[in-house]
This record gives C-alpha cells, sequence and structure tokens, in this order.
C-alpha cells in the first residue's frame, strides 16, 4: 500500500511539471537598448563665454563658495574643486541661473544656486527652504544663525 501511495505521489508530480519543450527559449518581445549614461549625454554649454568667467569669478569670491571649494578640493584628493553650470535666462526672466557644486563621476551635486543679474552682476541666493531668492546679506544672515 505506501508502494502505490508514493506511486501516486511521484505521478502526480512529475505530471505537473510537464510542460512542453520545443527546446527554443522564449524571449522578451519588448528590447530595450542598453542605455549609457555618460558625460558626452550632458552637453551643456553658455552661449558668453566672457560673461561666464565674470560670473564664475565673482562667485568664486564668496566666502562660503571659498569654502565650499576646499571641502571638495579635500575630499576628491585635490583633483576636483567646485564646478559651476550656467544657464540662458528664460524668456520672461532677465537673471542667469547658475547652479554651484560638486561635478562627480556619477552626477552634479548641487550646492548653491544662484541668480546673477547679466548687466550690473547682482547676485541673488536661491533659498529652496522659504523658495525665493534672497540678496546676499540676507542669505549670508540666515547662514550664521
Amino acid at each position: 500500500m505506501r508502494n502505490f501511495i508514493f506511486l501516486l505521489w511521484l505521478i502526480f508530480f512529475s505530471a505537473c511539471n510537464n510542460a512542453e519543450e520545443t527546446g527554443i527559449a522564449k524571449t522578451d518581445t519588448i528590447v530595450q537598448a542598453a542605455k549609457t549614461d555618460t558625460t558626452l549625454n550632458y552637453i551643456h554649454s553658455f552661449t558668453d563665454t566672457a560673461l561666464e568667467n565674470r560670473i564664475t569669478n565673482a562667485l568664486s569670491k564668496l566666502p562660503f563658495i571659498i569654502k565650499s571649494n576646499q571641502y571638495i578640493d579635500s575630499f576628491s584628493n585635490h583633483r576636483h574643486g567646485i564646478a559651476y553650470m550656467l544657464e540662458d535666462p528664460q524668456e520672461h526672466e532677465s537673471d542667469i541661473s547658475v547652479q554651484a557644486g560638486y561635478n562627480g563621476d556619477d552626477r552634479f551635486e548641487t550646492y548653491y544656486r544662484f541668480f546673477v543679474n547679466p548687466k550690473t552682476l547682482e547676485i541673488k541666493v536661491y533659498d529652496p527652504v522659504e523658495d525665493k531668492k534672497l540678496s546676499l546679506k540676507a542669505f549670508l544672515k540666515t547662514q550664521k544663525q
């Protein structure tokens, strides 16, 4: 009797896995191309290089930018410093948007976001907590609290 029950169980389990096999592996019908994420995918250019140099020189003189530059230099083993990404102003804006931060191998880490008037080089710092642009004096006051 035990052998009969064992034989029934054996037939039952072998029948459950009786899939028709054709020898051809089934593949997914949607083929996605492998996407490589390189710096070549992020071509970012600012049209006026003279203005870009004036803006980055002005920002590089700010005390908190100097401190951030030293921090980036220290953890990158003296290979990188602070980097800037400038964007041309939108249609309804006159200020140039500038992001300052660490340009790592994987991504750009924004430390500060500035809005610079191209004519007067007046710098405003974006405060994400308040969601508004602050003057340099107002921003420095918030940092000392």
